[in-house]
C-alpha cells in the first residue's frame, strides 16, 4: 500500500527526492500529485492522448490513413519546448526546431498538406495493404474491421506515443533542470553549482547537426531523383531505355531510372543515407539525457 504522504506530497519536495517507476506511477490519479501539476509530463501526455483519438477519428471518416504523418515532423519539437528551462533544454529545443522545419518543408512539397487539413497526400503503401498486395497475413487488413483497430491501435495510438517518447530526452533534461533550479539551493547560493552544459551536450549537439545536413542532402537527393525518373518515364516510353554503348553515365542513369531507386551520390555508399541519418540524429538526441 502507497502511503498517505506520498500522496500529499508537494511539488518540490516530491521533485527532490528520488523514485523509482513504480513510485513514480503510485502518484497518477492523486489530485495533489506531481502529475497533476502544469509539467510538462502532464501537458504531452495530455496532448498525445487527444491526437490518439483525433487521429484516429480523421483518418476513419476521411479514409486518409495519412494523419499522423502530418504530425511527425512536428509532435517531438513541440514537447521538446515544453521542456525549456535552462541552456541544455533551449539547445535541444533549437535543434528539433531546425529538425522539424526541415522535415515539415520536405513533407510539404511532396503534396503531404493541403486544404481542407485532412486531405493531402497518403502514403501510396496503404493502398496496396487495403488490396491485399502484399498476400500473408497482410491480407486480413482487407478486412473493414480488422482495418479499424489496427488503425486506431498501431497507427493512431502506437505512431503518437512513439512521437511522444521521441522527445523523452528532453523530458529527463527537463527534470534534471528542475531539480537543479528547485533543490540545490545551497549550491546556488554559494555559486558553486556545476554549469548547466557540459562537453557531451557538444557531441550530441555536433552529432546532430551532422546528422541534420547528411540527411537534408540525401533527401534532396532523392527528391531531385524521383522527379526527374516520372519525367523521364512520360517521355521515353517508347525505346527511351534503350543503353548508350558511349556513355556510362547515361546508362548507370537510365539503369536506376528503370530499377526506380537512386543508387549513386550518397545513395550509392548506404541504402538509405536519410533513415541512416534519422537514427543517428535521435541517438545524438539520447546524448543530452545521459549528459
Amino acid at each position: 500500500n502507497v502511503s498517505e504522504s506520498k500522496h500529499d506530497m508537494s511539488f518540490e519536495s516530491f521533485i527532490c527526492t528520488d523514485h523509482s517507476f513504480l513510485s513514480l506511477l503510485s502518484t497518477l490519479g492523486s489530485p495533489s500529485s506531481f502529475w497533476d501539476a502544469s509539467t510538462p509530463y502532464h501537458i504531452a501526455s495530455s496532448t498525445c492522448e487527444f491526437l490518439i483519438i483525433l487521429t484516429f477519428v480523421v483518418s476513419t471518416t476521411s479514409k486518409n490513413l495519412s494523419q499522423v504523418d502530418k504530425l511527425w515532423s512536428i509532435l517531438p519539437a513541440m514537447y521538446s519546448f515544453l521542456c525549456i528551462i535552462d541552456h541544455r533544454t533551449m539547445l535541444m529545443a533549437l535543434l528539433s526546431a531546425m529538425w522539424s522545419i526541415r522535415l515539415t518543408y520536405n513533407f510539404h512539397r511532396r503534396g503531404g498538406y493541403s486544404w481542407p487539413p485532412w486531405e493531402g497526400d497518403e502514403d501510396y503503401r496503404w493502398e496496396y495493404i487495403r488490396r491485399g498486395t502484399l498476400g500473408g497475413p497482410w491480407k486480413l487488413l482487407t478486412n473493414q474491421w480488422i482495418m479499424v483497430v489496427f488503425n486506431f491501435g498501431f497507427i493512431s495510438l502506437f505512431q503518437n506515443i512513439l512521437l511522444l517518447y521521441i522527445a523523452a530526452p528532453a523530458f529527463v533534461a527537463w527534470s534534471v533542470g528542475m531539480r537543479r533550479k528547485v533543490c540545490d539551493h545551497d549550491e546556488s547560493e554559494s555559486g558553486s553549482s556545476a554549469p548547466d552544459v557540459c562537453f557531451l551536450d557538444f557531441i550530441a549537439a555536433t552529432l546532430f547537426l551532422v546528422a541534420l545536413v547528411m540527411e537534408t542532402v540525401a533527401d534532396n537527393q532523392q527528391y531531385t531523383f524521383q522527379a526527374k525518373k516520372y519525367a523521364w518515364r512520360s517521355t521515353n516510353n517508347n525505346g527511351g531505355n534503350k543503353l548508350h554503348e558511349d556513355d556510362k553515365m547515361i546508362n548507370d542513369t537510365i539503369r536506376q531510372y528503370s530499377d526506380g531507386f537512386c543508387q549513386s551520390r550518397l545513395f550509392g555508399i548506404v541504402r538509405k543515407p536519410n533513415y541512416a541519418a534519422e537514427q543517428l540524429l535521435w541517438f545524438s538526441y539520447y546524448l543530452f539525457s545521459v549528459a
